[in-house]
């Protein structure tokens, strides 16, 4: 018993030696600033779309997922391109061809968490919530319909293709 005693005691504690995981290193959060330079492209965006043709109260939906994205807008997803120099270009590419549709270009800063696309004609925000996978939520409330009033919400998950703006 005595010489079972010392062995039972190192066997007690030789099993709870591995029950505690190594810790993980994980990097810093990147700031917004230092995250968006690179390709990044929209995989699927919602729109709720408050006072529909100026009906007061009235709200609509407009949602496109990426695995019906090229069938139900006939492009390929938007790609937006932010250089070190804080130019930015937005790319539409048809459906089928690959050729560009149509292009936006301006000057791209952050602030804090908003990132900020200013246009030759327009100034567009965004609240940015960078995700582990390389993902970024941008939300922001725009005139998508047309009524000359910023109160339609805009959702959109873009994905970081490529750090370099080089493709």
């Amino acid at each position: 018993m005595r010489t079972l005693l010392p062995l039972i005691a190192f066997l007690f504690v030789c099993s709870n030696c591995g029950d505690t995981p190594p810790k993980k290193l994980v990097a810093p959060p990147k700031t917004l600033k230092e995250a968006m330079p690179g390709i990044w492209e929209t995989i699927s965006f919602k729109v709720t779309i408050n006072s529909v043709a100026g009906i007061k109260d009235s709200t609509a939906i407009f949602e496109v997922t990426e695995e019906e994205w090229e069938k139900r807008l006939g492009i390929k997803p938007i790609r937006t391109y932010y250089e070190l120099d804080n130019k930015f270009r937005s790319t539409y590419r048809a459906y089928g061809t690959d050729s560009i549709i149509n292009e936006t270009k301006g000057l791209w800063n952050v602030f804090g968490d908003t990132l900020m696309l200013i246009e030759p004609q327009v100034t567009y925000t965004y609240s940015v919530e960078l995700r582990d996978n390389g993902t970024g939520v941008f939300r922001s409330f725009l005139d998508w319909d047309g009524d000359e009033i910023p109160d339609d919400e805009y959702v959109g998950i873009q994905r970081l293709v490529s750090k370099t703006t080089q493709e």
